[in-house]
């Protein structure tokens, strides 16, 4: 009798202690997981929502664009700008795009003002200062394309003076 009430507390002891590490494992999974998934976010320089939905590869267009296809880049911008309607570098693309080769003010405007309503007041600024630097030929942008003349004034060719045409060439060696 004495020995079956010494099992009794010995199991009933035994039953306790792996119920409290069961217990304890338990709970050391969940905190453990908690914990690591707080220090991930604190450490983490990058939001874990801000790249659920990819930047837009911004180059396409710009190859587009360097290539001459001004209305091809100006679609693809306008469809990024579909899905990213806060991108900043979109507007000052399309912007680039419809006051520069394009010559279209009607169009660059609409897009400053869509633009006004989802930027913040930098954004805001930013866009209108692009606008004016262009209009008023500050800014030049994909002049390559040949879409405005020049203003700079350009400099006559300097002829060297015959006693001083050998001086300047490269060493011979």
């Amino acid at each position: 009798m004495i020995l079956a009430a010494a099992l009794k507390g010995f199991f009933a002891i035994f039953s306790m202690v792996v119920a409290a590490i069961v217990v304890a494992i338990f709970l050391a999974i969940r905190t453990t997981h908690w914990v690591s998934q707080r220090m991930a976010n604190s450490l983490s320089f990058f939001s874990l929502e801000r790249f659920r939905n990819p930047p837009p590869l911004l180059s396409q267009g710009d190859a587009l664009a360097m290539q001459g296809d001004v209305s091809g880049a100006f679609h693809l911008f306008r469809q990024f700008l579909k899905k990213h309607p806060r991108n900043l570098e979109i507007y000052s693309r399309l912007i680039d795009l419809s006051f520069g080769p394009m010559q279209d003010a009607e169009m660059g405007d609409a897009i400053i003002a869509f633009g006004k309503k989802r930027l913040d007041r930098r954004g805001r600024r930013v866009i209108r200062e692009r606008r004016n630097a262009i209009v008023l030929g500050q800014l030049y942008p994909l002049k390559h394309l040949g879409w405005r003349k020049m203003t700079e004034s350009e400099h006559p060719k300097v002829e060297i003076p015959e006693a001083l045409k050998g001086q300047f060439a490269p060493p011979s060696s």
